[in-house]
């Protein structure tokens, strides 16, 4: 093949089918529930401005005496970092809850059950959430794109910040984390649909 014959661009039949649109939903649910199994009920609720799903990977460079620079076979991954932020519209005494790891809400004793009081003592013990998911659209595809963050904790601060003629939001950012029985796994999933999946 001649070089002149080479593409100068990437687009192809396949190209528009691949493109990952709109804001997706963010599921939350346990380690006993298969992804066939969602429901609408697992969703933490209308989000703004988007979501994003982050795998932070620190490699290392084994340096060997010789080695003019980065050599094949000579980096590993010594740290990942996953994170799903979710910028939830739709407040909830759940969503409040998984903002605030450890605390737990009853009945507030002074309004008649109209409220839930949500409070939390230092030294009470963090839940995880135990999967996450943000589920996305594939362009031109029945299937989502779905990923999966495993063990999630919310270990950023909790902040409202509420102004006139506008809508608050509440900025859940969830770190995953191995499992201490399987610390060899990574605690992330990414489920893409297979290409035959597509319409034409």
């Amino acid at each position: 093949m001649s070089l002149t014959g080479l593409k100068r661009h990437g687009i192809s039949k396949e190209t528009y089918k691949n493109f990952l649109i709109d804001a997706g939903a963010v599921y939350a649910f346990d380690d006993e529930t298969d992804i066939e199994n969602l429901t609408d009920e697992d969703i933490l609720g209308a989000t703004r401005d988007g979501n994003s799903f982050t795998i932070e990977q620190e490699f290392r460079e084994m340096e060997v005496d010789g080695a003019k620079g980065p050599v094949k076979g000579s980096r590993r991954i010594i740290n990942v970092m996953v994170q799903l932020t979710a910028n939830i519209i739709q407040m909830s005494t759940d969503n409040f809850l998984k903002a605030l790891p450890g605390a737990s809400a009853e009945d507030h004793p002074d309004t008649d059950a109209t409220h839930d009081k949500i409070s939390r003592k230092i030294g009470d013990a963090l839940e995880y959430v135990g999967r996450l998911a943000l589920v996305g659209t594939i362009h031109q595809t029945d299937e989502p794109i779905i990923c999966v963050l495993k063990n999630g904790l919310h270990d950023d601060n909790f902040s409202i910040e509420t102004s006139e003629d506008d809508e608050a939001t509440l900025e859940l950012n969830f770190t995953g984390h191995f499992d201490p029985e399987n610390l060899d796994e990574e605690p992330w999933e990414i489920h893409y649909p297979k290409e035959d999946n597509g319409e034409e």
